[in-house]
């Protein structure tokens, strides 16, 4: 079966003009992620991270996968003045692209670079975190939720991109969308959080720590 469609093409086209991204820069870098075909979270998503930071103040906040910075920028906006986002990418040239976007648009103070493998550069940091942001590759989701036991705070949030999987979630079985399926069943099942859905853009997973 083909990937389905989350949501109606013109209410996504709707969405897509009605909710841009805020800043030049934050333009800039849709524009060329866009262009290049870099799977970039978007203005839906990248507004929602935003607007979660911003609700619980979020002032650390550890990615696990970064690209070249797209979702960062939108955390480093919300976590303001004495805030840190943790950045992890595994190529060097995508973190030296970040680096020219945040140095130009005066936040480079509040973001922290690495490049390498995400889930061994997180051992590193103690913590504790406000927000986990995971959008490595697919089949390495499920590690992730390890390292939100041990290092976000209660009251905090991990949010995995990519949970509806171009809709392949209901219809193929390959190894992706199986982790994929085993991440979301380990959530709901899992006592520490409490997990909900968002049928937003490829969807994500929100998960609240409450205990």
């Amino acid at each position: 079966m083909s990937d389905l469609e989350i949501t109606h093409p013109k209410i996504y086209e709707y969405l897509e003009k009605t909710l841009s991204e805020e800043t030049p820069i934050l333009k800039e870098m849709g524009d060329y992620g866009r262009a290049q075909g870099f799977p970039i979270i978007g203005a839906q998503a990248g507004r929602m991270l935003h607007f979660l930071a911003r609700a619980i103040g979020a002032k650390n906040v550890l990615e696990l996968g970064s690209g070249f910075g797209y979702s960062a920028m939108w955390f480093a906006l919300a976590v303001g003045d004495g805030g840190q986002v943790i950045m992890t990418e595994g190529k060097q040239s995508n973190q030296d692209r970040a680096r020219d976007y945040f140095t130009r648009a005066g936040l480079v103070e509040r973001v922290e670079f690495n490049v390498g493998d995400a889930l061994e550069i997180a051992k590193k940091y103690p913590g504790p975190f406000d927000i986990i942001f995971c959008d490595i590759d697919k089949h390495d989701y499920p590690k992730a939720i390890t390292i939100a036991r041990e290092k976000l705070r209660v009251g905090g949030i991990l949010i995995y991109d990519n949970m509806l999987w171009h809709g392949r979630v209901v219809s193929q079985t390959d190894a992706d969308t199986n982790a994929i399926l085993e991440t979301t069943r380990a959530l709901l099942d899992d006592e520490t959080f409490f997990t909900t859905l968002m049928p937003l853009r490829d969807g994500q997973s929100l998960s609240l720590r409450i205990k």
